[in-house]
């Protein structure tokens, strides 16, 4: 692709972008904060986090307009011997990043159940079987995200099980840390070949498609994690990359790539991904093509949302304790329920776009502009399921709690980036890349402050748990009443319920407290610990458990859960701070 004529300039590119960014996230402070629309957990993050993270950047993208065109940095061409390394670097920052960054804990509940279900896969299970003493309590300590089939005799993750066992391989290997990792590596070198392929002869465009997937700190810092998500982008790429080499063996490996990722954690990511590259082969008349992956799409289905809960039934047992969800119908209803009463496009497309490249979507845009619609409707242009598939994935913007950025979007980070290296190769002069340099040095200044508030997010759950896990009594129950989120606490240890066995007070009838303190050392994890480690504050209320507290100091079971005591007298000088 040559360098075109006339081009969009980069003062142009760099005004549109902050202008536009700065009005939705505008709206999105107006909709969510001044206006309350709800205070969700992605509100409170938006305004730790992504506020901050994005006000900053796109002065500094508007005052850096002027000073935008030019070559900047002549760099190599983006050959194996360059590329390979950069990615390989990303990928072991993020490994070292999930023990500095989060100490080694997966914060939220999904993360937690992805573990747990490494867990027992690592030991040859498919579900953990609930000792006989802790059944009646079997809630209390898995309170959310098990699966319902044999759920009165196991534990069981309720997600599919690809993203646990890819856990659970890497964790026989040494550790299931690297998973998201090497996920990472896989997902950004599939990315880079599909960019090769894409713009052969701009070796500049290929170099910001990379450089902004490299970039984004939702990638990085999310791989850090236990989520599925970075499966999802590892996948979808290399399916991508897959097809584009197409032939039998490229076609039948990407069919086997989609039915593999299909059974990540939800089985409706994929097909969402991949309906729209089936339509641009339609357009091109490969019908053959076409109804190969139409057929993979209904392979999926068959496989995860009807032999997986036949295989769980018939392995575990009848449902028990809720009702079972696995079906086709719950899964489509349960999706169009969600876009009713939980879709929040404006907080989640704000966090989508502070935590990657401050240039990723004004470059896209570029790449649905670039599009010739007359060939796009002969299928001959891969912007239009690359665009149709970000559509999907912006539109589809339900509330998800946790996550960097926006993980439900997470699956199409890629096909920003290659949009975004289309419309460079479109509408930028060959090698004129100061644009890119200077909104990878605003991006990276926008990284540092994120992973700043991550680590201060995280540390106080980190530390609770600590404290929990380093408790000699026999079990833990957490009242989680005046902390945000405190209830995900409840968890056992690298994914393995056991001594202190932690439960959700909450969960918890008279009766069973009084059991529990007769028969077993029991101490009591509140506010009164959490709180001075920093966890937020959460002000919330139930009556009932303040007769089980009562209950509890009459009965004298209320003791809090205390730090063992040190075994040196130097274990005993860091406790005190160095004090003496």
């Amino acid at each position: 692709m040559e360098s075109p004529a006339s081009f969009f300039s980069a003062r142009r590119l760099f005004l549109a972008g902050a202008i536009g960014l700065t009005l939705w996230l505008g709206a999105t402070f107006l909709w969510h904060v001044t206006y309350r629309q709800g205070i969700s957990l992605a509100v409170i993050l938006f305004l730790d986090q992504d506020f901050p993270a994005l006000i900053m950047p796109l002065l500094l993208l508007a005052l850096a307009a002027p000073f935008a065109e030019g070559r900047g940095v002549i760099l190599p061409r983006p050959t194996a011997r360059i590329v390979v390394p950069l990615i390989v670097l990303m990928g072991l920052a993020a490994w070292a990043g999930h023990y500095a960054l989060f100490q080694d804990y997966a914060i939220s509940r999904d993360e937690e159940v992805a573990r747990f279900a490494a867990a027992y896969m690592r030991e040859g299970l498919f579900a953990r079987p609930i000792p006989i003493e802790w059944e009646p309590y079997r809630r209390a300590i898995m309170p959310e995200f098990f699966s319902p089939f044999g759920a009165a005799d196991y534990w069981t993750a309720a997600y599919l099980p690809v993203n646990s066992a890819i856990q659970a391989l890497f964790w026989q290997l040494g550790d299931p840390n690297m998973a998201g990792p090497v996920l990472l590596i896989t997902g950004l070198f599939a990315l880079w070949r599909v960019a090769l392929h894409l713009m052969p002869d701009r070796p500049d465009a290929v170099w910001v498609t990379v450089l902004l997937g490299c970039s984004s700190s939702q990638l990085w810092i999310t791989a850090m994690t236990p989520y599925a998500m970075t499966g999802h982008f590892a996948l979808n790429m290399v399916w991508l990359a897959l097809v584009l080499r197409g032939g039998v063996l490229g076609h039948v490996s990407a069919g086997i790539v989609a039915l593999v990722a299909a059974g990540l954690h939800q089985w409706h990511f994929p097909p969402i991904f991949i309906a729209p590259f089936i339509l641009w082969m339609l357009l091109a008349r490969r019908w053959t093509v076409a109804a190969f992956h139409a057929l993979t799409l209904v392979a999926i289905v068959i496989v995860w949302a009807k032999i997986w809960p036949a295989f769980l039934l018939d392995m575990l047992g009848a449902p028990a304790d809720v009702r079972p969800s696995a079906g086709v119908a719950d899964k489509v209803g349960s999706l169009f329920q969600r876009l009713g009463d939980r879709w929040q496009p404006l907080v989640n497309l704000s966090r989508f776009v502070a935590w990657n490249n401050i240039l990723m979507v004004p470059l896209a845009a570029l790449g649905i502009a670039a599009m010739r619609w007359k060939r796009a409707i002969r299928g001959q242009e891969i912007a239009l399921p690359l665009a149709l598939g970000c559509l999907a994935g912006c539109a589809l913007a339900l509330a998800q709690g946790y996550g960097w950025g926006f993980r439900y979007a997470h699956g199409y980070i890629g096909p920003f980036c290659l949009l975004a290296g289309l419309g460079w190769a479109r509408f930028r002069p060959r090698d004129a890349l100061r644009p890119l340099i200077i909104g990878l040095f605003i991006t990276g200044l926008a990284s540092i402050f994120l992973v700043w508030r991550t680590h201060a997010f995280v540390a106080p759950y980190a530390a609770s748990h600590r404290l929990i896990d380093s408790s000699q009594a026999d079990v833990v129950l957490v009242d989680p009443r005046g902390g945000l989120y405190v209830t995900d606490l409840v968890r056992g240890r690298n994914g393995v319920p056991g001594k202190p066995m932690v439960m959700n007070l909450g969960m918890l009838t008279l009766d069973q407290v009084d059991e529990l303190c007769h028969n077993y050392v029991v101490e009591l994890f509140d506010r009164a610990e959490f709180r001075p480690l920093g966890v937020p504050l959460a002000r919330w209320n139930l009556g009932r458990m303040d007769a089980l507290r009562a209950h509890m100091k009459e009965e004298g079971c209320d003791k809090p859960v205390q730090p063992p005591l040190p075994e040196t007298f130097e274990d005993a000088l860091q406790a005190a701070d160095n004090a003496m």
